[in-house]
């Protein structure tokens, strides 16, 4: 006998993977049934459930691995860039865990290119640290910091993997930001940032 589908919108079935969510008080990153045992289960048509599925992956609270599955996302993260707030103070707000790598930092002199973004002059000493931020144990930030090295004297010498860069600057430093620009734009990750950040090159 052929079973007959409900005829459900996709906000519906969108709405009903919530509950499901909710009634199994599912955590981040627990993985949802696959979709043909939601359509036999829910007596759904599987371009309905993909779309539904879809719908939630958009506004970020399922995300899926292609071959694995479905899984929930975490809660988002709020950071508030208006009032300067460092990575740091937003994770441990939110009672995140952040831990930080550091990839490199050392001493370069200034070039074109950073003479333009700095307002420093050409063969200017520079400290250029790099640092991956693990965020719940997921890669989350890349962060490239280029600060004027002959201001901040020994800059090279601490350890940024512990303590947050604002606070030493502000604390060893006497240096405090008050205010910022902030630019957002789409680029291409090369192989190394794929890998370093767990997404594909």
């Amino acid at each position: 006998m052929q079973k007959t589908y409900r005829n459900r919108t996709r906000d519906e079935v969108a709405e009903r993977i919530e509950c499901y969510m909710a009634e199994q008080a599912l955590q981040p990153h627990a993985k949802l049934p696959s979709e043909r045992k939601h359509c036999e289960d829910w007596e759904l048509n599987r371009a309905t459930l993909r779309s539904a599925r879809r719908k939630l992956i958009e506004e970020g609270k399922l995300y899926s691995h292609e071959g694995s599955g479905t899984y929930v996302s975490p809660p988002k993260f709020n950071r508030n860039l208006q009032d300067l707030e460092t990575l740091s103070e937003a994770a441990r707000r939110e009672g995140r865990n952040l831990e930080t790598q550091v990839l490199y930092g050392e001493i370069i002199e200034c070039t074109k290119q950073l003479s333009r973004k700095t307002k420093l002059r050409l063969g200017h000493k520079i400290f250029a640290l790099q640092r991956l931020r693990v965020l719940d144990g997921v890669p989350a930030v890349l962060e490239l910091t280029y600060l004027d090295a002959e201001r901040c004297a020994g800059i090279e010498k601490k350890d940024y993997g512990e303590s947050s860069l604002y606070d030493t600057l502000r604390q060893d430093d006497g240096v405090t930001l008050t205010c910022g620009r902030e630019s957002v734009g789409l680029t291409y990750t090369t192989e190394q940032e794929g890998e370093l950040l767990g997404i594909p090159e």
